[in-house]
């Protein structure tokens, strides 16, 4: 059967919301079809598509702030003709018009509009349809006696299409047409507005035009599922865009990509949609909107294979030169059709066409002078070689599924399942190779490393002070772009120096979910690099090629005897796992604690090391046997005193991380320094989701870039050598101002890969599917609910019910939506929704299968039980678990319906029914299975909408993405993006709001200036500087700090100079005031500070009030932190003191 599982969830959605739902049942159905309500009244049974009797207050009653200022910016131009050139009817029917919409937006609605352009001489049809309910009392079947009071509800359809005859439109001088529906009560209206070129602008409405007699309304003073349908002879035109005052250069691009791509309608209390011909023929009402976001998906060069095996030094490289260079004439051809299309566009579009195209030449000239270096220089060839070595063999590992070790009845332990280990030169040893596809780059990943082989080899060459962006939709394989400009950048770099044995890649997240997820990717990516090494000696040195993960003590130990205790309380059963690996990179084999016998366990993978004289260390070893890493440890480091001492080639940490630079002067050798002295430097710095460093944050991470970018940065006789810095992200805005302002590069050395056509969604290497599943929206605004919650609540019990119900081929088949994705604003909206899933939720879905009659559609209350739903497990993926738990949610989201079952039919590990998620999972959680999320009320940014929603449907074949946004009523934002629903999504990567990023701000430099000034000082000087007490630095290295911070803020904000300078010269006599005994607090046995004055201390903590004034707060984290507060519940109660 054809995939129509989505469409099975709205309908069934709709149907519970909206109505009618017959139920096939005695006495539920009439004989025309028509259903009768039996357990619920038609206003409690739905929620939406209703409409209530008009209240006769005046026009704003209902409104809420700035509701009226929304929809009339929406409407687009002021009314072009002047009233008074056409009497006082101009101002009573706009006035009718704006009553009529005030109506369609209140509280208990009794309209729907719809505002769209009709040509000149056009013809206008309507379909109008509705239903209505009267209570009647329910009769006893058996006796035929009436019930005491117990009532029905049949339904009576409603449709008028006016004869099919044409509408009258109203003139300018009509103003407003009412058209009453017989004597239903029911009546359609149509209201001139403006007029624009050849074509008129009318909102078209249908209101229940019943005066509300009383103060409760009767059921039978509603209309239920109303919409209507406009037919057009000519077709609508367009609504005009709405023109920004400043235009800078994203959005006039933004006007030439989308130019093709119109708006038809604007919703009064109701979305719109319309017909996706050339010419839209139609425009229909629509309570549950819906849109599907076409994929933009990595093209395919026909005739170029771009194989890893074939390009890795098994392969031929004139094959691979030929194959190079087909790709950039292919390109070359490509942009020569953009220059034919070019002279097509209207005026306005020509300069930023000319831009566009210009950006795509740029793109290709490096390309080929990357092609032109493989051929010309052998390091660089050897390096590319490998490199493509490496990254099959990491595909080919890092996809292994995991293989859990459990109990053998022998005292020992054992693989459940192994899997042999593939070769790469035999792919029938290819893990399940019949459903992925190994060894084959995306043009656009292997476009990006041939671009930058120039920038990693040559340290002086202009292109290093570039910064590359990625942007690229989620899930289009960024992730792969950068790993393998690491692998060739690890390479070429042993190649220079075989005995380097520093810091080669800095890797940066912002999310410690996405860190963990990208850590283990990596990891593979490091194994297949280091056992190449191995191997090759001569070319690539005896120091291991290692990677270290850089995260807060909450995830990872700081120190080997916090790692040596936590290996220990595992051992015995007790505690978290705090080491993060929890499936060997290399093999899957389980890491970590597994269960043998009653009160025993072993932890296969992780490995507590005897350094002599009582002391451990730690380490990971892998326990399967057929595993390369069985013999010798695994190259990964996660506790922080190991990785300062062994300084990782790979380092991967969290933004956060790098606040602590201040405090850790030992962390100087990642930067390449050995007891102040510079010995190498990073090549490469990694920023991945660019995006998330805006705002707050981002100014943060910008300040702190002053230290970093120093320290990076290796002087030379023939001038400063810079780490290449690459950023990558889906979703941005004005991301030239952003990196200027975080890395203080140049506006124009920014440049965003692949650089954008002449049409959205087409790149060359990227290009719009429009045949395959798209992700799918769909908008849920409830008007008739009592509250959000109830919406929220009913919502979530339909789709468990609806993934139970829907009719499929196998019962693996519901899998994508068995899981529901709940993602909240904000903790404490979530954890309200937690508290509805074991009562509420799980009430709601009870009568559900009640109001069905389902449970006694089965012959016994036990079969019953086995074919409805429950809830068996729910999740929550928020900061406020630990990382250990969130690991483990993580591979709970991997597991499938239907779940396997034991030796006695039970099912052993339940698939989860809901996870509940805040903006955690709006980058890094990348689950395949998973197809279904609802999204409770409008993010407050396009870019974590966009980001959030893509973590379903990323497997769009066999798991279709299908998203229902919960709009909340009484909120104007949410109302308007409902109203606006098809317009908004079609164009969503247009809505990107701009960042914002000021990292010289005063309250940034407040916070933030000494720690940076404080960091460069102990970070470049030796081990002496660095004891206690703080010594004030001498002049030169005060002279030193000063330029680099002067000279920094002088190219990014130059009016922050002055301010800034003052500050340090404050910061300065403050530290030769204070005369501090400490670098940082020493610490009492109860872990408060002790009294000898520190230089910094930890912002959030509480000060020794010894200290007096003295001593400065200083970030741990990029983020605000505030003081904790603790609280004391008294035992005995509070007695006044007589007297």
């Amino acid at each position: 059967m054809s995939d129509n599982r989505r469409d099975q969830l709205i309908e069934f959605v709709e149907r519970e919301f909206i109505g009618p739902d017959p139920i096939d049942w005695p006495g539920m159905t009439q004989s025309n079809g028509q259903e009768i309500l039996a357990s619920d009244p038609p206003r409690t049974r739905y929620i939406a598509g209703i409409l209530y009797p008009a209240e006769t207050t005046d026009d704003k009653a209902d409104l809420k702030d700035d509701e009226c200022e929304l929809l009339d910016e929406a409407d687009g131009e002021d009314v072009e003709v002047k009233p008074q050139k056409l009497g006082d009817g101009t101002v009573e029917f706009l006035e009718d018009a704006e009553e009529l919409i005030n109506r369609s937006n209140a509280y208990r609605q009794s309209a729907i509009s719809i505002t769209v352009s009709v040509k000149d001489g056009d013809a206008i049809r309507v379909a109008v349809s509705a239903g209505t309910y009267i209570k009647v009392p329910a009769m006893d079947p058996a006796t035929g006696e009436r019930l005491e009071n117990k009532y029905k509800y049949p339904r009576t359809a409603l449709a008028w299409e006016n004869d099919n005859a044409p509408l009258i439109l109203p003139t300018p001088t009509d103003g407003l047409k009412k058209f009453p529906i017989g004597t239903t009560g029911l009546q359609f209206d149509i209201t001139y507005r403006y007029r624009t070129g050849d074509s008129c602008i009318y909102t078209f409405t249908l209101e229940n035009a019943k005066p509300k007699v009383k103060e409760n309304i009767s059921d039978e003073e509603c209309f239920f599922q109303c919409k209507f349908k406009l037919f057009s002879e000519k077709g609508f035109s367009p609504l005009s865009d709405s023109q920004r005052i400043t235009q800078d250069e994203d959005y006039q691009s933004n006007q030439l990509l989308y130019r093709n791509v119109r708006n038809y309608a604007i919703g009064h209390g109701c979305a719109a949609d319309w017909d996706d011909s050339e010419s839209v023929l139609w425009i229909t009402t629509a309570i549950f909107p819906k849109y599907d976001i076409k994929p933009i998906v990595p093209s395919a060069i026909k005739g170029v294979s771009l194989d890893m095996l074939k390009m890795s030094p098994y392969g031929s490289f004139a094959d691979t030169i030929r194959e190079l260079r087909m790709m950039c004439a292919k390109y070359r051809e490509w942009i020569n059709g953009l220059r034919t299309i070019r002279q097509d566009l209207s005026t306005e579009y020509k300069i930023t066409a000319d831009r566009h195209i210009t950006n795509c030449e740029t793109c290709l000239s490096r390309m080929e002078k990357g092609v032109e270096l493989l051929e010309q220089n052998e390091n660089i060839r050897i390096a590319f070689q490998y490199m493509n070595l490496a990254m099959l063999m990491q595909q080919l590992h890092y996809n292994l599924p995991l293989q859990k070790w459990e109990d053998n009845g022998a005292g020992d332990i054992s693989l459940v399942n192994p899997v042999s280990m593939p070769v790469v030169t035999d792919d029938s040893t290819w893990h399940n190779k019949e459903q992925r596809v190994y060894g084959k780059w995306r043009p656009f990943q292997l476009a990006f490393v041939l671009m930058n082989l120039r920038a990693m080899y040559d340290r002086d060459c202009n292109e290093r002070g570039i910064v590359d962006l990625i942007w690229f939709p989620t899930g289009g394989g960024k992730t792969e772009a950068y790993l393998g400009l690491s692998a060739y950048t690890i390479f070429i770099r042993r190649l220079m120096n075989k005995d380097d044995k520093g810091t080669a890649i800095l890797m940066r997240y912002t999310l410690r979910l996405l860190t963990a997820q990208q850590y283990e990717r990596a990891s593979a990516m490091i194994c297949a690099c280091d056992l190449i090494r191995k191997s090759h000696e001569d070319l690539f040195g005896k120091n291991r090629i290692t990677i270290g993960l850089w995260v807060g003590s909450s995830t990872t130990p700081n120190k080997v005897s916090g790692a040596v205790k936590a290996y220990e309380k595992l051992y015995r059963g007790e505690g978290s796992n705090p080491f993060v690996i929890l499936k060997c990179p290399w093999c899957g084999a389980q890491m970590g604690p597994v269960q043998k016998g009653k009160n025993q366990w072993e932890l296969p993978g992780y490995r507590k090391v005897p350094l002599g004289r009582r002391k451990f260390g730690f380490a990971f070893r892998c326990r399967n046997h057929q595993c390369d890493f069985s013999t010798e440890d695994l190259p990964l480091f996660v506790v922080d005193e190991s990785i300062y001492e062994e300084t990782p080639t790979l380092l991967l940490g969290t933004v956060d991380k790098f606040a602590m630079l201040p405090f850790r002067p030992n962390a100087q050798k990642i930067f390449g320094y050995e007891n102040g002295v510079k010995n190498t430097s990073p090549d490469l710095i990694i920023q991945d989701e660019l995006h998330l460093i805006s705002g707050p944050l981002g100014s943060m991470v910008g300040h702190y870039e002053t230290l970093i970018h120093e320290l990076c940065t290796t002087r030379t006789a023939s001038g400063d050598i810079h780490p290449k810095i690459i950023a990558s992200t889906a979703t941005i805005s004005r991301a030239k101002e952003q990196c200027h302002a975080l890395y203080g590069c140049d506006q124009n050395d920014v440049f965003q890969f692949p650089p954008s056509g002449l049409d959205a969604g087409n790149s060359f290497f990227a290009e719009e599917k429009r045949n395959q599943n798209g992700r799918r929206y769909v908008g849920i605004l409830a008007t008739g609910s009592s509250s959000d919650a109830t919406t929220a609540i009913r919502l979530f019990a339909s789709l468990l019910y609806g993934a139970k119900a829907m009719r499929v081929d196998s019962e693996k088949d519901r899998d994508p939506y068995w899981t529901n994705m709940g993602y909240y604003n904000s903790i404490r909206e979530l954890g309200q929704a937690a508290t509805w899933i074991r009562a509420d939720i799980d009430q709601h879905l009870d009568v559900m299968y009640k109001r069905r009659f389902e449970d006694k559609r089965y012959p016994t209350k036990e079969e019953y039980r086995k074919n409805r739903r429950y809830i068996w497990r729910d999740e929550e993926l928020t900061s406020r678990i630990s990382g250990s738990e969130v690991t483990a949610s993580l591979a709970n989201l991997g597991i499938r319906y239907p779940g396997e079952v034991d030796s006695e039919g039970k099912i052993k590990e339940h698939p989860i029914d809901i996870c509940l998620a805040t903006n955690m999972i709006s980058v890094g959680l990348d689950v395949s299975r998973l197809g279904l999320m609802t999204v409770a009320g409008q993010p407050k940014t396009t870019s974590e909408y966009i980001q959030a929603t893509s973590r379903v449907g990323r497997d769009a074949e066999n798991a279709p993405g299908l998203v229902f946004v919960l709009y909340r009523p009484g909120r104007p934002r949410d109302k308007s993006h409902y109203e606006q629903f098809r317009s908004y999504h079609s164009r969503v990567y247009c809505n990107v709001e701009p960042t914002s990023v000021t990292p010289f701000s005063a309250p940034v430099r407040e916070r933030a200036l000494h720690a940076i000034m404080v960091g460069m000082m102990r970070l470049e000087s030796d081990d002496r500087f660095n004891e206690d007490p703080p010594r004030f630095p001498d002049d030169g290295l005060i002279d030193k700090v000063r330029n680099v911070i002067e000279n920094r803020v002088d190219d990014i904000d130059s009016e922050e100079l002055d301010a800034t300078l003052d500050r340090m010269e404050y910061i300065l006599q403050c530290w030769e005031d204070w005369n501090p005994r400490k670098w940082e607090p020493a610490k009492n046995p109860d872990w408060s500070y002790a009294d000898p004055v520190p230089l910094m201390y930890s912002a959030g903590s509480h000060p020794n009030e010894a200290w007096g004034s003295r001593g400065i707060e200083t970030p741990t984290s990029m983020r605000s932190v505030d003081a904790s507060c603790e609280a004391e519940v008294l035992t005995n109660r509070y007695v006044p003191k007589e007297g």
